[in-house]
């Protein structure tokens, strides 16, 4: 996991669903195939759209669940870049929430000798104390006191500049008065009913106790 993370809200917007399930019109988007010397960057500014405001929408449009797979595209490969982001507003209803936020990273840690959960922590520059209720729940079968070589931890993060690429990024999204949790997963190509376990991981509420108002938590994952 380690990119900026980003105080701004996302530019994604989402009002007023109309058309439902997880697909764009063709009219929302180009499909390019890569070429030398192509990036996501330079694509979207062909349509003047910016990188830090569209990144998301090439995410959730692509079913990429970390922003580092759009720095690794290969000659060849073909990838639906937006046209515009009127465009988007008015065709598709699944994308995010203009007021939903990264919450946190997380990270695939994988044991090596020495290693304790606060002294991992402490070379990261975090407080421990901070992120243990999720580490507990991201790890619902280890012992955090009890750690062995080689076993594999998730750990979450809010740090801007860890040096790793493989990361799931999370969500935080605010429950609206016609929503269910599960319009809110589709909305990120993401089935509900047959993930339903794992998602409940990362979030501290049950979800047949999610109301108006509650917090939800969306960790981009597709494969």
């Amino acid at each position: 996991m380690y990119k900026r993370l980003f105080s701004l809200l996302l530019c994604l917007v989402l009002l007023g669903s109309v058309v439902p399930g997880f697909a764009f019109a063709e009219a929302d988007y180009d499909a390019v195939t890569i070429k030398e010397g192509d990036t996501v960057l330079k694509l979207l500014e062909i349509n003047s759209l910016s990188y830090e405001n569209e990144k998301y929408v090439v995410m959730v449009l692509n079913r990429l669940d970390r922003e580092s797979k759009m720095e690794t595209l290969s000659i060849g490969d073909v990838i639906k870049i937006p046209r515009a982001p009127k465009d988007i507003v008015g065709s598709a209803p699944h994308l995010i929430s203009n007021k939903d936020q990264i919450a946190y990273y997380v990270i695939p840690y994988s044991i090596t000798a020495g290693d304790t959960l606060k002294f991992i922590y402490k070379l990261w520059g975090l407080r421990y104390d901070d992120y243990v209720d999720i580490i507990k729940a991201l790890n619902p079968d280890r012992n955090l006191d009890l750690l062995y070589v080689g076993d594999l931890y998730y750990l979450p993060t809010t740090e801007s500049n860890l040096k790793t690429k493989v990361y799931t990024t999370v969500m935080s999204h605010i429950m609206l008065e016609d929503e269910t949790v599960e319009s809110v997963y589709s909305r990120y190509g993401i089935d509900f009913a047959s993930r339903r376990e794992e998602l409940q991981l990362y979030n501290p509420v049950a979800f047949d106790r999610f109301r108006p108002g509650s917090k939800l938590y969306i960790p981009l994952i597709w494969n």
